[in-house]
This record gives structure tokens, C-alpha cells and sequence, in this order.
């Protein structure tokens, strides 16, 4: 064994020998760029998402001061956030820093928005546009308790019936109210920790429906039969389903650290993220009921 050790020794002092001495390489950081999620609600409300990127060849952030530098820098403040329709144009107005909105915007399924927002503080202008899309419903919806010995199962079965004659794209996801929390507000995306993703979103589109029927029970691995669950479903682009499809990917630090890199797709002109316009469709369930 002996010689085995010392073959890795030898081994490994012939690689290091090998190794070039390391070349100092000056990187600029990448400029900033604005970044937009958006979200609609009822049938007047649009909410708007607005931040910008950072590069971490900027410096640390593992100090409190620099973190909260690092926020401010981040959310994006006092900006000039507009959305044209054949409305007209509506102006958004900030309810927090890097958060906008408007009550006001008339949402109509076909029709085309673009958002336009101008940052002063760094001279930043992007605009994005989209097609508002139909809301989607379940044609059926229920939870299913499996009770064993050992565990108890959460899962969920549900029907949607699609349009043959187009291409349509759509979205599942789970969502529960954390223990200790009295808000359930299924609109606010933006909310800082008031509900809880349960699972992975579930992404469909036509190839996964047979004769536009798609039935599946889908497992809730994070939900116990106590809890209170929300099951949404909302019909998107082909462009968002595309990015979605892109985030799902790379969710997980095993895959962002074993896949391949990830360019996220984007609408938005002059910036990253993503502008849609789509309504969700929630069903709550309290599973002690059932």
C-alpha cells in the first residue's frame, strides 16, 4: 500500500509542478440593467416589479452594510413606470421601493400592453410588450388523502380540457398559507413570506394533452393534511412558458452547478426579466376537510 501512497504523492507534486503561475485578469463589471416581473388582479389592477441587475465582480456582499447597500442599490426608487394600451397610456405609481402599481388599467383577454419604464438614477429606459391572456379554469379539481400507518399522503387530481384549434401554454402551481401567518393573498406575488410554493410549477402545452383532454394527480410532497392549499392555474405565452420552462431548469443548486448555462429567454428591450400578462385562477382547499 505503501507504494500506492506514494504514487499519489509523486502524482499529485507533478501536477501542481506543472500548473502555470496564476495571471492577474481585470474585469470590468458588467453596467446595470433594469429588470421587470409583473402580475395582474381583479379586472383593473396591474403590479410591476422593478429592480436592476448586479454584477458580483462589483464586491463582497457578506457584510450587513453592504447587503443593505447592496438592497437600495437593487430596488429601483422614484422611477417612471408607463403602460400603453388601446386604453390609452396609464401611469404607475410605487406602493415600496421597487414595487409600482395601477387600478386603473382596463384588462382585456387579446389584447396587446407594452410597459415602458425609465429609471432616473442610472438614465435606464427598457420597455417590454405582451398579449393579455384568457382566464383558464379547471375543468376538475379535487385533493386526494391517502392515510397510511407511517405517512400521509397529499396529492392532488385535476382535468383541463384545451383548445384544439390553437396553441395554448399553461401553468400549475401549489401554494399554502405559513403556519402563524393570518394573510392568504394569492395576488401578491411580491409578498415577503405570506404564502409558500409548495412544489415545482407544472408547465403544459398541447403536445401534453391527448384529444385537449390533460388529466393528472400530481403529489404534494411539502403539504400535510392540515394545512390550507391553494392550487392555481393560469393560461401564458409561448414566450413566458419558454422562460418559465428555461427557470425550472436551473431551480436547484445541483442543476446550476452540474448543467449547462442557462440564458433565461426575455420580452424585455434594453433589460432581463420578463413582462406577462395573464390572470390566475385559485381554488383553495382547507384539507382538513377532507
Amino acid at each position: 500500500m505503501k507504494y500506492v501512497y506514494y504514487f499519489f504523492i509523486t502524482l499529485s507534486c507533478t501536477i501542481t509542478a506543472c500548473l502555470p503561475p496564476p495571471i492577474d485578469v481585470d474585469v470590468e463589471p458588467a453596467p446595470p440593467r433594469l429588470c421587470i416581473a409583473s402580475q395582474v388582479f381583479g379586472n383593473s389592477g396591474i403590479l410591476v416589479g422593478l429592480t436592476r441587475s448586479y454584477s458580483p465582480l462589483e464586491g463582497s456582499v457578506n457584510d450587513d452594510s453592504t447587503g443593505q447597500d447592496l438592497l437600495e442599490r437593487l430596488l429601483v426608487e422614484n422611477a417612471v413606470v408607463t403602460v400603453d394600451y388601446s386604453g390609452g397610456t396609464d401611469t404607475l405609481y410605487q406602493i415600496a421601493p421597487g414595487i409600482y402599481t395601477s387600478i386603473v388599467t382596463t384588462l382585456n383577454a387579446g389584447e396587446t400592453y407594452t410597459i415602458r419604464a425609465y429609471d432616473p438614477a442610472y438614465n435606464l429606459n427598457v420597455w417590454a410588450a405582451t398579449t393579455m391572456q384568457s382566464q383558464m379554469e379547471f375543468d376538475t379539481l379535487y385533493p386526494v388523502i391517502t392515510r397510511g400507518t407511517q405517512d400521509t399522503i397529499v396529492s392532488f387530481k385535476f382535468k383541463l380540457l384545451d383548445n384544439v384549434n390553437s396553441n395554448n401554454y399553461y401553468v400549475v402551481n401549489f401554494v399554502k398559507k405559513v403556519q402563524g401567518d393570518s394573510t392568504f393573498d394569492i395576488n401578491n406575488i411580491f409578498a415577503a413570506g405570506s404564502n409558500e410554493v409548495l412544489t415545482e410549477f407544472e408547465l403544459y402545452d398541447d403536445r401534453s394533452f391527448e384529444n385537449g383532454v390533460l388529466n393528472k394527480e400530481i403529489r404534494i410532497f411539502s403539504a400535510h393534511h392540515t394545512d390550507t392549499v391553494a392550487v392555481v392555474v393560469s393560461e401564458i405565452t409561448q414566450g413566458y412558458y419558454e422562460f418559465l420552462t428555461a427557470f425550472k431548469r436551473s431551480s436547484s443548486v445541483f442543476n446550476q452547478l452540474t448543467g449547462e448555462p442557462i440564458n433565461y429567454p426575455s420580452n424585455v428591450n434594453g433589460g432581463h426579466g420578463y413582462f406577462t400578462m395573464h390572470r390566475m385562477n385559485a381554488t383553495v382547499f382547507d384539507l382538513n376537510q377532507y
